[in-house]
């Protein structure tokens, strides 16, 4: 569906167009090898939402690397995924870690950095040097936005040199990366449809000036490419509005950007499945009780009602 301008809002229709295929003869390899970096003491959930979003979005491989002193928890928590320790101090990764973190990386088809990772100067050099040195597509979220937010300049050389960078901020950390929203009135249609084209336009300005893909998470998710491309999301509701949620969101974006789609597609894609999923979890369990774990669990039923309206 057109919106007045040039953004898109992604129905279900669009969605299933941008579903990728799954060969009949694909192994492991074929679905892409992904890699989670984040966690730390009190922040233990946060990667493994997002490494478990991935897997149940169709990833073949999946690696979280987590500080060595979580790692343990990490490791009861993950079958699927295949979690990694990682030095650490004081229950946060240190920048002892990057070579192992860049090493991952380049083994893998997308990576995703930020989930739970905390806040310190040494991360602030620690991305910067993952950010110039990784080749593959990343995905920031979370601490890994704050860490980066004086140093958006390395988000262009990327785009200069064919990287792909997917930010996905809610309007709290897109606020401090530079981006300018008012805070919405009443939640009448009016107020409403001006809220939503205020946020396109933020989120196109901001992508084709620093040259990511940006997420803009909340009401009406917009992600907007550097080339002007904007979509808009139709599905979700306010019982998505809990700590893990954007994990989730993350690991699906991940997952993929890893099984080859095109990046701004695969945000948007992964914004529509995630948004139902919540919708899923919403009529079962409601808006108050429903968690981000409930998604999860939800994700492939969301993916096959969009393989089953491609065959009406």
């Amino acid at each position: 569906m057109r919106l007045p301008g040039q953004a898109l809002k992604v129905t279900k229709e669009e969605a299933a167009g941008f579903l990728p295929e799954r060969p009949w003869d694909g192994h492991k390899g074929t679905f892409g090898k992904v890699c989670v970096a984040g966690g730390s003491v009190g922040l233990t959930g946060a990667p493994v939402l997002a490494a478990l979003a991935a897997a149940r979005t169709g990833s073949g491989l999946v690696y979280v690397g987590v500080p060595r002193e979580i790692y343990p928890m990490t490791a009861a928590m993950c079958l699927e995924a295949m979690p990694y320790p990682l030095p650490d101090r004081e229950g946060m990764i240190t920048g002892e870690a990057y070579f192992k973190i860049l090493e991952r990386l380049n083994a893998c088809d997308a990576g995703l950095i930020g989930p739970g990772l905390g806040r310190s100067q040494e991360h602030v050099i620690l991305l910067k040097r993952l950010l110039e040195q990784s080749e593959i597509p990343l995905v920031l979220d979370a601490d890994a936005l704050y860490g980066i937010r004086n140093h958006k300049e390395l988000l262009k050389a990327r785009e200069e040199k064919g990287r792909v960078t997917i930010l996905t901020p809610h309007e709290g950390e897109f606020a401090y990366l530079g981006g300018s929203l008012e805070r919405g009135g009443k939640d009448v249609p009016a107020v409403r449809e001006q809220r939503m084209q205020e946020r396109i336009r933020a989120a196109e300005a901001f992508a084709a000036k620093t040259g990511c893909i940006l997420v803009l998470k909340g009401p009406d998710t917009v992600t907007a490419a550097p080339d002007g491309t904007v979509f808009v999301n139709s599905t979700g509701n306010s019982g998505m509005a809990k700590g893990g949620s954007g994990d989730v969101l993350g690991g699906m974006i991940l997952s993929l950007l890893g099984q080859g789609m095109e990046p701004v597609k695969a945000a948007a894609l992964a914004a529509w499945l995630h948004g139902y999923a919540g919708d899923l979890a919403k009529e079962e369990l409601g808006e108050f009780g429903m968690l981000p774990r409930d998604m999860i669990e939800r994700i492939p039923r969301a993916i096959c009602s969009l393989q089953k309206h491609l065959l009406i």
